[in-house]
């Protein structure tokens, strides 16, 4: 018996150093700062906290700083990327919001590359009285943009909503199962379930990513249902709030010449249009240029420093006639 126990005790042992060996070795050799897997799970932690509503899940947390992708991610008070801003914008000054999710967060871009920030300062650099925050969160929905911008985006009185859809947008509302200790704590154990879930994708029955984005505006499809009706509340509440609203479509980064979503872009624009917004697709800005180019990293087609500042022309081309009315009309932006 005491053998047996012994012995038990020595297989305890001999796992246990084990698994440290191993979660040491992976934070030496595999965690360098621009693992996808790994940043996303610390993005995970030391920013995203959870919201219990259905229709919001998560949010950023309030004055996190960190970094992610090496590239600094730091929050004000109200979880918007970017340094505090005050919730009303100085006389004459008018203010954008930006809404969307980690293409509009800026995933794997420095906060003065994002969009956000680019727009800001091209539109100050022309002598425009502009100012603006990012309240764009990675893994977000239509549904959790507009539940988040009800909630924050309001407070801060924007007299332009840049709303930019991506095509993953038309998910329907994820899932949040409970943590284990290692999923808290463990990059080894966060390294082992992704390569897994890989192989699982790579030959198992999952669609691939063209089908699984096609299957989402399925006439049926849940997300795609909730998706349309976000859209149009936001344009219900920029209405009724006198608010200035464009949607700015970001294609997928994988294959740009020719777009394989061509039909997906005009559904979403028939929607945004019918609900009286005006419909930007920012394709022609980057289909010309070399996709891989434009990712954060060869395999995370997420947009880069360079795709961001395309975009930041097509979308500064759309809002200056928007804030040259605002001049006319109310004295703001000039």
């Amino acid at each position: 018996m005491k053998g047996a126990l012994k012995n038990a005790m020595l297989v305890v042992v001999v796992l246990v150093v084990c698994a440290l060996m191993l979660e040491a070795m992976t934070r030496l050799f595999v965690d360098d700062g621009v693992s996808y897997e790994l940043e996303m799970w610390k993005y995970a932690t030391d920013v995203k906290v959870r919201d219990q509503r259905p229709e919001m899940g998560h949010k950023h947390g309030p004055n996190r700083d960190t970094s992610l992708m090496s590239v600094g991610v730091r929050t004000e008070q109200h979880g918007f990327r970017g340094p505090a801003i005050a919730e009303q914008a100085a006389p004459g000054v008018a203010r954008i919001a930006f809404v969307g999710d980690s293409t509009t967060m800026g995933w794997g871009v420095a906060e003065k590359d994002t969009f956000a920030h680019q727009v800001i300062e091209q539109l100050v650099k022309q002598g425009r009285k502009v100012d603006g925050f990012n309240a764009g969160v990675g893994n977000w929905n239509t549904t959790q943009e507009l539940t988040n911008f009800l909630d924050t985006g309001l407070k801060m009185k924007p007299d332009i909503v840049v709303l930019t859809y991506f095509i993953n947008d038309g998910e329907p509302m994820p899932t949040y199962p409970k943590e284990s200790w290692l999923d808290l704590h463990s990059a080894a154990w966060i390294v082992l379930n992704y390569r897994l879930d890989s192989l699982i994708r790579q030959f198992g029955p999952r669609p691939d990513w063209k089908q699984y984005y096609r299957d989402l505006y399925k006439d049926d499809a849940a997300g795609w249902k909730a998706t349309q009706k976000a859209l149009a509340s936001f344009a219900d509440v920029a209405r009724s709030r006198g608010i200035k609203i464009v949607v700015f479509h970001l294609p997928e980064l994988r294959e740009l010449k020719p777009y394989p979503f061509a039909d997906v872009t005009a559904k979403v624009k028939k929607v945004v249009e019918e609900n009286g917004m005006p419909f930007v697709d920012l394709l022609p800005t980057v289909e010309n240029l070399d996709p891989s180019s434009l990712w954060v990293t060869v395999p995370d087609p997420h947009p880069n420093a360079k795709a961001d500042t395309a975009f930041t022309g097509g979308m500064v081309r759309t809002l200056l006639p928007m804030l040259d009315d605002l001049c006319r009309t109310q004295n703001r932006g000039c």
